[in-house]
């Protein structure tokens, strides 16, 4: 069975909307956060988005040394602790 773009999204679109505009995410910088949540690898990220490697690579380094982080592990890592992090503030009981 072929999964859904809906089955892969890590975050509602309201928490991704919100998790985006605290980490001052770009749009086009916050869809290639949200492909690369999703596991998808540079040329597949330039495919969804429409813009080449090069361009997917650019808007990876840049958020790197934004975040102060090394790879797209590290990353993926910063963005869940963001989350975490807002989860922790509202009470959440998933961010126990």
């Amino acid at each position: 069975m072929e999964s859904t773009l809906m089955d892969k999204r890590v975050f509602t679109p309201q928490a991704w909307a919100e998790l985006k505009r605290d980490l001052a995410l770009s749009r086009r910088q916050g869809d290639v956060v949200e492909q690369l949540l999703q596991g998808h690898s540079d040329k597949q990220i330039a495919r969804e988005l429409q813009m080449s490697v090069p361009t997917v690579r650019t808007h990876l380094c840049r958020l790197f040394a934004r975040f102060g982080v090394e790879d797209r592990g590290e990353l993926i890592v910063h963005v869940y602790a963001k989350s975490r992090e807002k989860c922790q503030a509202c009470g959440c009981p998933r961010a126990r």
